[in-house]
């Protein structure tokens, strides 16, 4: 008993410096019922920001047939000039090459991404995205991010509400002032759930039957059978919130 203590202390000391070195998340931008928060000091190149925000959503499986339209994503998604189709695995595996449009004077960036998904047991919908270099060759006007991750999640509120998570951490690469890349980072996230409402709501993405993921029960209408479902040998590990 008195060993277990000790290993269980020592495990708790040695994680403390760790623990410590994880800044906490900072309020940034609060209006619209969106709110922004960044994680990361001005010195330091990786920056990380999240953006959460309610989204009203009339016909769940609009989610997919959105997030598969990656001109759609485009033009919802703030300063992303293009997301390119590499390669599509599955439902559940794509790459893509994005590019950006930032503001003069700063380079344009580039990244060649893989993108995943899966559904979680309280039906949220994560699309985890994590930067992969060998995919596409660096291109000329563009500066190639060193590291870019991040994930979507939408988590399924009541009937015709969906919370929307935007995290990234990047590492813009090339040289990119701080006040700058705080501004950037503190609209990307606000200007694309604002976007994200209006696209999401039209036509052509309702009432498609993707057949890859699950409707929540509770969304479910009486007499109307559910379109899409996910088997869960496709489901990833737990994203944090």
């Amino acid at each position: 008993m008195i060993t277990k203590a000790i290993t269980i202390l020592a495990l708790l000391v040695l994680a403390a410096p760790v623990m410590a070195q994880q800044p906490e998340w900072s309020l940034v931008t609060d209006r619209d019922d969106i709110r922004v928060y960044r994680q990361h000091d001005d010195q330091s190149r990786l920056k990380t920001f999240r953006g959460v925000g309610v989204v009203e959503v009339t016909d769940f499986n609009a989610i997919g047939a959105l997030m598969d339209d990656y001109d759609a994503v485009a033009s919802f998604m703030h300063m992303v000039s293009e997301i390119r189709d590499l390669k599509r695995h599955s439902p559940y595996q794509r790459d893509v090459y994005v590019t950006t449009r930032l503001p003069w004077p700063v380079n344009d960036r580039d990244a060649p991404l893989r993108v995943t998904f899966y559904q979680e047991d309280d039906f949220d919908l994560v699309m985890p995205f994590v930067l992969k270099e060998e995919l596409f060759p660096e291109q000329d006007g563009y500066v190639r991010m060193p590291q870019m991750e991040g994930y979507y999640r939408f988590s399924p509120l009541e009937p015709g509400k969906v919370e929307v998570t935007i995290e990234v951490v990047l590492d813009p690469g090339g040289v990119l002032p701080a006040w700058l890349a705080n501004i950037i980072l503190r609209d990307i996230p606000y200007f694309s759930l604002r976007r994200l409402r209006r696209v999401i709501t039209q036509p052509r993405f309702q009432g498609i039957a993707h057949g890859y993921y699950q409707m929540p029960p509770h969304w479910q209408q009486p007499g109307k059978e559910e379109v899409a479902s996910v088997s869960g040998e496709n489901r990833g590990p737990s994203t944090p919130r």
